[in-house]
């Protein structure tokens, strides 16, 4: 493949590969940036589906413009090879992070979502559905900035497509039950695409896996969301109602758009909302979608069937007295023991049971006729505790309650870890150590009497108590490096003068050499061998020069 896309863009290196196109990393010669370019594959250039497919991303993502979307700078065609131009965005997708830190805190993926519900919001807004949001087509800045990308299947037919391969346009994953249908995908289709992203990032898996994508589409129509409070019951109520409301398989259980899910992202973690009733759907309209076939021919009762079914129901009737039976025998019983009756106001002592785990406490507690509610506890981390054990109990031990009341308590979490003090260490050593513990780590220079490169302080502050298994967000405050702006005079200087220039300027830096063999014999007469091209970070641009940083300087080396 040629290094230069419409003599513009020079490419450097391939970054990401795709089942339709390649992204690589170039530098647009002109405007002296670096920019992505997703290049569709060779073997489909000539597909007039796949062609119209890339198109389509094209022109939708051109007409959108917000924060938390990748820009569209260019599209093009070079001889056969077509190609978009896109924001370079220099982080990891949201999948490798799940994949590094497993489930995240509730609130930090509250906040991830707030910011892909603004995207899709956006694109809504301009009438289009995206038909693949999934975690893979979410990339995270360095500053933490949220970016939804890969608009390839956007203004699609909606229709499901699965091949002899099991192929399908979108991931079976993250695909709607309407879809699987074969009705046309619409806003709400991304918004359940959107719920299951959610429950991704709350648990660290996709709800529903399987041998094959028919079979995950299946579990998506037919099979139930798990809860993610179950999974941790320290998220509370009201973020759960979000992924419920979102992934819900009826269309009028689910959100109606996502302005709505957005209202409630704003709100699920007020403490006015945080304790709310589990939501609960309509049932029957989940059913509903669940029944894929459906018969409306009416069939004459079988005569065979009916005398069968009078047969089971003389048999149904003595069962059902036997149970009636029964149930007096019990409830006579209930009465003689006193569990019933006397105006229902037994009263017995609360335990003490902290330091004990949830099963040993519900076992000492049964025997007062007490129990714990589960759908009430609050957890926290402690100085000692075990993960489990019982902190307190409301009502407090040697309170007298009636029997078979239910009791509220506080769990540990496990026990916390401390943040030490950083101040005056490396920057750039505490990064790293911090995101080794599990930090989602922020850098931030503030002004410092300190040696360049050395963290003034963190927030949280040291001392700060923090969960090991889910540490959070973490924002290192740090005297700034030097800056140091690249004169755009370098650009065709000799290679030789700009080392010594950079020598005299105490600037780290390492020389590419690039390859001439791709020119033809006719082109190299044009190029000046030995003179810098173009550096890494652009010339013209401002940047720091950390202790591990260099400056990549490219040229073309005379034969």
């Amino acid at each position: 493949m040629s290094q230069i896309l419409g003599n513009r863009y020079e490419i450097i290196k391939l970054i990401g590969k795709g089942g339709m196109a390649d992204v690589y990393l170039a530098m647009d010669t002109i405007l002296n940036r670096e920019v992505a370019i997703k290049i569709l594959k060779d073997n489909l250039s000539s597909d007039p589906v796949a062609l119209q497919r890339f198109s389509r991303e094209a022109l939708a993502s051109t007409e959108l413009s917000h924060p938390n979307i990748v820009d569209v700078y260019d599209v093009g065609d070079d001889g056969d090879k077509h190609y978009i131009v896109m924001e370079y965005v220099n982080g990891y997708t949201l999948k490798q992070l799940i994949k590094k830190r497993g489930a995240i805190p509730y609130k930090e993926a509250v906040w991830m979502i707030k910011q892909l519900s603004g995207a899709l919001m956006e694109a809504h807004r301009k009438k289009m559905v995206h038909r693949d949001v999934k975690s893979q087509n979410v990339l995270i800045k360095n500053d933490g900035t949220i970016k939804l990308t890969d608009f390839g299947i956007a203004l699609a037919q909606g229709a499901l497509q699965i091949t002899s391969k099991d192929s399908i346009l979108g991931s079976v994953h993250y695909l709607a039950p309407e879809i699987t249908k074969g009705q046309v995908a619409t806003m709400q289709s991304d918004i359940y695409s959107l719920g299951i992203v959610f429950f991704e990032l709350l648990t660290g898996d996709v709800p529903f896996k399987a041998d094959s994508a028919v079979q995950v589409a299946l579990q998506h129509l037919k099979g139930h969301i798990p809860s993610v409070r179950r999974f941790d019951p320290k998220i509370p109520q009201s973020v759960e109602n979000i992924l419920i409301k979102a992934t819900a398989k009826s269309c009028e259980n689910r959100y109606k758009n996502i302005a709505l899910m957005i209202q409630d992202l704003n709100n699920c973690l007020k403490p006015e909302y945080v304790n709310c009733p589990k939501l609960e759907l309509n049932r029957q309209l989940e059913k509903e979608v669940s029944n894929i076939h459906t018969n409306n021919e009416y069939k004459l009762p079988d005569k065979k069937k009916m005398k069968a079914t009078k047969k089971n129901a003389f048999s149904l009737i003595f069962i059902f007295l036997i149970a009636i039976i029964s149930l007096l025998a019990v409830f006579v019983i209930l009465i003689l023991s006193g569990v019933i009756g006397s105006n229902g106001n037994r009263m017995v002592e609360v335990p003490d049971v902290k330091g004990y785990t949830i099963i040993e406490a519900s076992d000492i507690l049964d025997q007062y006729n007490i129990s714990i509610d589960t759908s009430d506890l609050t957890w926290e981390l402690t100085d000692d505790l075990a993960e489990g054990v019982i902190i307190s109990t409301n009502p407090a031990p040697e309170t007298k309650v009636e029997i078979n009341t239910k009791i509220s308590a506080t769990v540990s979490s496990g026990k916390y870890s401390v943040l030490d003090d950083y101040a005056g260490d490396s920057m750039e050593e505490v990064k790293k150590l911090l995101e080794d513990l599990g930090f989602l780590v922020k850098v931030n220079k503030v002004e410092s009497s300190m040696k360049a490169g050395l963290v003034v302080s963190t927030d949280p502050e040291a001392g700060y108590k923090y969960d090991p298994s889910n540490p959070g967000t973490l924002t290192i405050n740090y005297s700034p490096f030097k800056e140091i702006t690249l004169p755009l005079e370098l650009k065709g200087a000799d290679v030789d003068k700009v080392c010594d220039y950079f020598d005299d300027m105490n600037i780290k830096y390492k020389l590419v050499k690039k390859d001439l063999s791709y020119f033809a014999e006719v082109d190299v007469d044009d190029i000046d061998p030995n003179c810098v091209v173009y550096t890494t970070p652009s010339l013209g641009i401002t940047y720091e020069q950390t202790d591990s940083f260099m400056v990549e300087i490219y040229y073309y080396e005379e034969d």
